[in-house]
């Protein structure tokens, strides 16, 4: 870029190198610049040089504070202050709030706010958006999606990358969780196969026998015993489980 050039007079062009420049004097000075527009200023966001300062002014200018892009790109610069940032929050989509939460450029303390206003806006979500949002939440999003009744939800929940077996184990653990929603932990072929989650199940009083009995046959004989001394464990489980023991196959599956 030419020395000569003014980020105050240069024509459109050429003001998108000065807003991607170090120079954050004029960073400063392109925002006066008559020839800027919106997509300079996300550029100019997207600087690693820009400071708290500029941000600040960015988010002053009244014609910038109406637009839904820029005040994004307020959001996820590193360099915005907090106070800016979480004012800029409330006004935010859920699915950009995902987006936020997820940034681990952005300190843990605006990740929180974001994974906070998306859990308040959950109630408000149709079913659809709910769907959505299981299928890509955050591992802190996870937490209160758990909590859904639905089991649309629960399947989709379960299709969620940062969903782990701990999070399964707490709501088939719980006897609070719906029987559907349980079934459809049961009947999902990714985590019916993990041990833990099939023993969790078979101990939840609410499991559908539909779903707990098939089960049985693949626990090992000492969470066989167990379940027959269990008093919250049902008596149809507890008898079936009793039927497996009595059987005592000469090889019983071992699983982790």
């Amino acid at each position: 870029m030419r020395d000569e050039l003014s980020p105050l007079t240069c024509n459109a062009e050429e003001l998108y190198a000065v807003v991607s420049s170090h120079n954050r004097t004029w960073l400063t000075l392109a925002l006066s610049n008559p020839a800027i527009h919106e997509n300079h200023v996300l550029a100019l966001l997207r600087n690693p040089s820009i400071t708290g300062d500029v941000v600040r002014l960015i988010d002053e200018r009244y014609e910038w504070a109406s637009s839904y892009k820029i005040q994004l790109g307020i959001l996820n610069c590193p360099k915005t202050p907090y106070p800016v940032a979480i004012k800029t929050l409330e006004m935010m989509f859920w699915p950009d709030l995902v987006k936020i939460a997820a940034n681990y450029r952005l300190s843990p303390k605006l990740r929180r706010a974001a994974e906070n206003r998306l859990r308040d806006k959950t109630a408000e979500l149709t079913l659809g958006e709910k769907l959505s949002l299981a299928r890509t939440a955050p591992r802190a999003g996870i937490a209160f999606l758990k909590a859904e009744k639905d089991p649309r939800v629960m399947e989709a929940l379960l299709r969620n990358p940062s969903l782990i077996e701990d999070d399964i184990l707490v709501i088939a653990n719980n006897e609070l969780t719906p029987k559907e929603v349980l079934r459809t932990i049961a009947t999902d072929y990714k985590w019916k196969v993990r041990y833990s989650i099939r023993l969790a199940l078979v101990r939840n009083p609410q499991t559908p026998l539909s779903a707990a009995l098939p089960i049985l046959p693949k626990l090992r004989k000492s969470d066989l015993k167990a379940l027959t001394k269990l008093a919250d464990v049902s008596e149809l489980v507890r008898r079936a489980a009793e039927r497996v023991l009595a059987e005592d196959p000469p090889t019983r599956p071992r699983e982790s």
